[in-house]
């Protein structure tokens, strides 16, 4: 049954890549940045453990060159320049855990299967994505086995918390609100910025040309909650914000008009639109 919907979920993404709503649209994102956030890895409630190997791992990958080399692969070009472990005056940590001494497990990663360059569904069939390759590569190093956990991301914490997956990490903003609930959080390892993505040809040129429009956000996401707190004063100049359960819908929703823009990460924005343009 996994399999069936994994194949179908590949070829729905497909289509929405290949161009989901007219052929002739073409779409843009405008250049400004309306709220700043770190992605980060939530672990359950009191496991710190489990979390301290992950960050010595992938501090280990830091240092002996293998997370850069990830980094630089082809689908990924957009986000290095974000990574905060590859930063010219960033020193890579210590961490009072031996890696190679780590107990064997099985390691389940709680994805976002539509978030790409973090994680996606290749074009094989297969979950893969910046996210899955450096959770991988730490696995490699402490001798776990890597499974992937697809989350509905609206409810990602409570699948957390009943284990069906031993952390999320897709692309997932760190907030205050999961702090306040006490799971454990790592190292911040991506800086990113909030964007909206229109028509191109429409006249939308800032935010302030979507007074009275229609705005559309996942469902779950910092996006979301930055539009019913920092950005409250925003969103009361739209006529409306719809909220959709992935990201993929809220651009078909745009692309056949339902919507006059989707608020959305800026990575994700990059590459959508990159695909849909070309």
């Amino acid at each position: 049954m996994k399999k069936i919907l994994a194949l179908l979920m590949a070829a729905t993404m497909m289509l929405c890549f290949a161009g989901c709503g007219k052929k002739d649209v073409k779409l843009k994102i405008i250049n400004e940045e309306l709220g700043a956030e770190y992605y980060g890895i939530a672990f359950r409630k009191g496991d710190e453990e489990t979390c301290k190997y992950i960050d010595a791992a992938v501090q280990e990958l830091v240092k002996n060159g293998e997370y850069k080399k990830i980094a630089d692969k082809k689908d990924y070009k957009d986000i290095v320049g974000n990574l905060m472990f590859l930063a010219e005056d960033y020193k890579a940590k210590e961490y009072d855990v031996d890696i190679t001494n780590a107990e064997k497990r099985t390691f389940t990663i709680g994805i976002d299967p539509e978030y790409p360059p973090f994680s996606y569904m290749g074009d094989d069939g297969k979950y893969t994505g910046f996210d899955i390759d450096v959770c991988q590569a730490a696995c490699d190093l402490l001798g776990w086995e890597m499974k992937v956990f697809t989350v509905d991301w609206d409810s990602k914490l409570l699948q957390l918390d009943a284990k069906e997956c031993d952390c999320i990490w897709s692309g997932m903003t760190i907030m205050d609100s999961m702090k306040e609930q006490d799971y454990v959080i790592s190292e911040p390892y991506y800086y990113n910025t909030q964007v909206l993505v229109v028509k191109e040809g429409k006249g939308i040129k800032s935010s302030k040309d979507l007074k009275d429009k229609v705005v559309a956000v996942q469902k779950g996401t910092s996006g979301a909650s930055l539009l019913d707190d920092d950005l409250k004063s925003l969103k009361k100049t739209f006529k409306e914000v719809k909220t959709f359960k992935s990201f993929l819908v809220c651009f078909t929703e745009l692309e056949s008009g339902g919507v006059d823009a989707v608020f959305v990460d800026y990575p994700v924005a990059k590459s959508y639109v990159a695909k849909k343009n070309k």
